[in-house]
């Protein structure tokens, strides 16, 4: 009798079993293929903005007039601000107003980069800033004065003429003589989730915050959508420390970004360099 070809019922399971043991090590090796590139996509991202975020703040506090920097007490859903007086320029005065009723002229080192502002300049003069709210109290006497023009006559002499906008006194001299020329503050404000950039806004005594009403810009072009995806809960996005006789300034910035299940956080420092 010829002898019959064919498959016992046990090489039968046993094949499908080895069959579906591979066939899921297969779709889990893809799946967590898939996934890892997901996430690591999704980290990247997360990592882009944030040094977008600590790139841009840190840039222009490299700008700050010295002591203008103030930070908002962080809340429990991380909301914050921090605010800083941006500088155009810096020079040395060779006479400012700084005894009497005050006056309206400083005598002062020319600019460089050349600086010239014709009538009226809607910038600041600020002399020895050692106290950060008499800059934002814009008191007279005080460190900051409104200007209303800054002509250079072109002679040989290397002189400008700052031309404040009404008589002011400040308060006292720096010891280097030097002189700054500011615009109005600038806020980094951390709410909802998202990091925006305020400006335009005036000076305040009292610091200002998204929940403040009428205080901070609410649309384009003063106010600008820096970054997403934040999730700064239960953290401190913005920390100073005080300058000593030993060092200048220092912010230090917190942030945590969230995509999904990924998250990235970023911690960051900045020495203040400037010296009143």
């Amino acid at each position: 009798m010829r002898r019959a070809n064919g498959f016992t019922i046990i090489e039968i399971v046993v094949t499908l079993l080895v069959s579906s043991i591979l066939a899921i090590g297969i779709v889990q090796y893809i799946g967590d293929s898939v996934t890892g590139f997901i996430s690591t996509g999704n980290r990247n991202k997360l990592a882009s903005s944030g040094r977008v975020v600590v790139d841009r703040i840190a840039m222009e506090l490299h700008n700050a007039v010295p002591n203008s920097l103030r930070v908002t007490a962080a809340q429990a859903g991380g909301d914050q601000c921090l605010e800083f007086i941006p500088f155009s320029g810096a020079s040395s005065y060779v006479d400012a107003p700084f005894t009497g009723g005050g006056g309206t002229v400083i005598d002062a080192i020319d600019f460089n980069p050349f600086l010239a502002l014709g009538s009226p300049a809607g910038v600041y003069a600020v002399i020895y800033p050692i106290n950060t709210q008499a800059l934002y109290d814009a008191n007279n006497p005080g460190p900051l004065k409104l200007v209303d023009s800054i002509v250079d006559t072109g002679g040989a002499d290397g002189k400008v003429t700052v031309t404040l906008d009404s008589s002011h006194r400040f308060s006292r001299r720096s010891p280097v003589n030097r002189l700054y020329v500011a615009g109005q503050p600038v806020s980094f404000c951390l709410s909802g989730g998202n990091v925006f950039r305020y400006q335009n806004y005036g000076f305040r005594s009292a610091q200002c915050t998204p929940a403040t009403p009428t205080c901070l810009p609410t649309a384009a072009p003063d106010r600008t959508l820096i970054s997403q995806s934040l999730d700064n809960a239960g953290l401190t996005g913005f920390s100073l420390m005080a300058a000593t006789l030993r060092r200048n300034a220092i912010l230090s910035m917190d942030l945590q970004f969230i995509e999904l299940t990924d998250t990235v956080r970023l911690k960051h420092e900045v020495l203040m360099r400037n010296v009143p």
